[in-house]
């Protein structure tokens, strides 16, 4: 029969692991843009060299979400130590330090994870960006979508 100790340190260790998870969810979504050019006041339109051009400029938004690698492998370890456990007998005392090294590993690498995806966007030369790339390079940590549409420009009323 599983005691009551058992069910505490399965619960809080689960607790532990969807607070990671939470954590990761929040912490890894963040958004940048860029809109190079802009409006002169007569109304003309201007290129990233504040040359007078009749094409819109385009503006490129980057908003990054958490991989759904990182849950994956919270699940998969989270299944991995309770299965280690079960198939070891081990006895209570072992079992809390079993938890407790792994939450404690667990939440290094979220925190890693999470750091990492954050630098990949903040660091990525947006302003060099040509949209050739549904994904660009450098985002292994987190989902990138890329939105690259005509600048909105609303013009003054002349009155």
């Amino acid at each position: 029969m599983i005691g009551r100790g058992w069910i505490v340190e399965v619960r809080r260790y689960t607790l532990w692991i969807l607070a990671i998870a939470v954590f990761h969810t929040i912490a890894s979504s963040g958004s940048r843009s860029y809109c190079p050019g802009g409006v002169t006041g007569a109304g003309d339109y201007l290129d990233a060299n504040g040359e007078i051009t009749d094409q819109v400029p385009n503006c490129l938004a980057m908003t990054l979400q958490p991989s759904p690698f990182a849950y994956l492998a919270l699940a998969l370890g989270f299944v991995s130590i309770l299965t280690v456990l079960i198939r070891r007998g081990t006895i209570l005392p072992d079992a809390r330090r079993q938890f407790t090294r792994s939450s404690i590993l667990f939440t290094i690498v979220i925190v890693l994870w999470t750091g990492a995806s954050l630098y990949s966007l903040f660091t990525f030369p947006i302003e060099l960006y040509d949209g050739g790339l549904a994904r660009p390079d450098g985002f292994i940590f987190g989902d990138v979508e890329v939105d690259i549409s005509p600048m909105q420009v609303q013009l003054p009323n002349p009155s």
